[in-house]
């Protein structure tokens, strides 16, 4: 499958690239400049020999890492994600959009949920999306740092928001292809705000209790 990574180096957008890139995808990174995005990709293509995992990670344009994609992840901090996908719009058509984005600020020494008017980042993003495209609210809270350990086997799970079961079982088929993850379907898109709010207190949490990272895992 050809995955496309805005921005290309979030919090979870390593360890997304190199474990999908172990599992055989084609991957984009996309970014503002051309420069920026070929120089992460070489990144990651180095990363990977040096692990012996053979890759042509590409990096380009937003707007061209875009549309070579059938699959785009989001990878930008939340204040630049919509109006990064307006900037782009021509270039999606029938992709399916996964969004880890999460609004958020710091208090004092606290980070809470920052509510979009919309009610939640991802039905934010539906709005600069063309119809054609299927969002999927998905990977708000897996630690980075052990998601890019890719040989790290991960035992969480990851909630899926979205309208369009089709391209919430692409997304449950992607997640699933990284050892011991499980998806798990919460419904609609108006369902991510739930979600999206658990990440700043994850995040306080693996702050106070560093070196420990925590997640979600439902029993």
């Amino acid at each position: 499958m050809k995955i496309s990574l805005l921005g290309g180096t979030g919090d979870i957008a390593e360890g997304l690239v190199l474990r999908w890139t172990k599992a055989g995808h084609d991957i984009y990174i996309g970014s503002r400049s051309e420069e920026k995005a070929t120089g992460i990709a070489d990144g990651y293509n180095k990363r990977l020999f040096e692990l012996g995992i053979e890759s042509d990670i590409q990096g380009g344009v937003n707007a061209d890492a875009a549309a070579a994609s059938e699959v785009i992840v989001i990878s930008l901090p939340y204040e630049y994600a919509v109006s990064t996908l307006e900037q782009i719009k021509s270039s999606l058509e029938d992709q399916i959009v996964i969004s880890p984005v999460v609004p958020m600020s710091r208090v004092g020494k606290v980070f809470m949920y920052t509510t979009p008017a919309q009610g939640s980042a991802a039905q934010e993003i539906k709005e600069a999306l063309p119809e054609s495209v299927r969002l999927v609210s998905a990977y708000h809270n897996l630690p980075a740092s052990e998601l890019k350990e890719i040989d790290r086997v991960l035992d969480y799970d990851v909630v899926l928001c979205g309208d369009d079961d089709g391209a919430k079982e692409v997304v449950k088929n992607l997640t699933e292809e990284m050892e011991n993850l499980r998806a798990l379907d919460a419904g609609p898109l108006e369902a991510s705000m739930m979600i999206e709010a658990i990440t700043p207190l994850i995040v306080n949490l693996n702050v106070r209790y560093k070196p420990q990272h925590f997640s979600v895992k439902f029993v």
